[in-house]
């Protein structure tokens, strides 16, 4: 088994779990409301998973049986599709109960990016009328219990 509660990097009802590489301004922070719900989370790129390239970091609501998959990234999206789906791949016998979700948060963005043809093809394989929000913020906040299972968010740079 991979996800064994010793290897997730917060505590069981941790009210914010920051996902965020060593030495990178990208995060994102699930906010785990009065601590109400079970949560878990794990490093998989060069940490659970050393094996191939997957993406950096699985965040699991184990209340309410949701999984969020996270990418940093800076700017190059496409690069972030096969990652999320090599992550989804390796873990999903063992989150078979859960609702999975999609993050990917980078630094900048420029529109044809996202209306590239993989990206579109990627979000038409998940559900036929994927949301994704776009926004723009220094950190990424969501509450974990969301209900799109897509969100896009880009970090606006400062300076």
């Amino acid at each position: 088994m991979l996800l064994t509660d010793d290897k997730s990097k917060c505590g069981e009802y941790q009210k914010i779990i920051v996902s965020r590489d060593t030495g990178n301004k990208r995060e994102h922070r699930a906010i785990n409301s009065n601590g109400k719900h079970k949560v878990r989370q794990y490093k998989l790129d060069g940490d659970i998973v050393k094996q191939r390239k997957c993406c950096d970091f699985l965040v699991l609501n184990d209340s309410v049986k949701k999984a969020y998959y996270i990418e940093l990234k800076g700017e190059n999206i496409d690069e972030a599709i096969p990652q999320l789906e090599s992550a989804v791949q390796i873990c999903s016998q063992e989150l078979r109960q859960y609702n999975v979700f999609y993050r990917i948060v980078c630094s900048k963005i420029r529109t044809h990016k996202i209306n590239s043809n993989k990206f579109r093809k990627f979000r038409q394989k998940l559900e036929e009328n994927c949301n994704i929000a776009l926004l723009e913020w220094k950190k990424t906040f969501e509450r974990i219990k969301s209900r799109s299972n897509f969100c896009f968010t880009t970090k606006r740079e400062e300076g």
